[in-house]
């Protein structure tokens, strides 16, 4: 009787020590306090260290890239991070400022301004259409744009 009281303590005591335990439990040293988004559309994150009144500010892309700091997070904070970074990948990184009709050429110039800077890159669709790095650095709908104007120049020259 006295084996099994023991027997029976012990087996809820290991089951105690393995519920309560968990690795993960003990690895969550940071939480995500705030997501920022600043005027060039990305985001900051705002991580506070568990336990202290210490927080930093990190970009997503910062945090993915950094395996050891990545393990710290609980499994929804690491959700959120890569959404985030991906989000962020997604974004345009060059825009149409402005369109304009060159006579000497005889076709449509685009002016394009990448997001964190003031460079201007002039261009025609043609040149942009060859460009994939410059394309994919577009916004569908500035894409569609250039797109257009590249077919419609194309078709004008197959013309004459």
């Amino acid at each position: 009787m006295r084996f099994q009281k023991i027997s029976l303590l012990l087996g809820y005591l290991m089951w105690f020590l393995k519920k309560y335990s968990d690795p993960q439990i003990q690895q969550n040293i940071y939480r995500i306090v705030e997501i920022k988004k600043i005027f060039s559309g990305e985001y900051k994150l705002v991580i506070q260290i568990i336990g202290k009144s210490t927080v930093i500010e990190c970009t997503p892309q910062e945090i993915v890239l950094n395996d050891e700091m990545l393990v710290g997070f609980s499994k929804k904070d690491i959700r959120d991070i890569t959404y985030f970074a991906c989000k962020a990948e997604r974004n345009p990184k060059n825009k149409i400022v402005i369109q304009e009709f060159c006579e000497k050429l005889n076709k449509m110039l685009f002016k394009l301004k990448p997001i964190n800077n003031d460079e201007v890159i002039v261009k025609t669709a043609n040149q942009i259409s060859l460009d994939k790095k410059l394309i994919n650095s577009l916004s569908v709908e500035d894409v569609q744009s250039i797109s257009y104007m590249a077919g419609y120049e194309h078709a004008l020259n197959e013309k004459n």
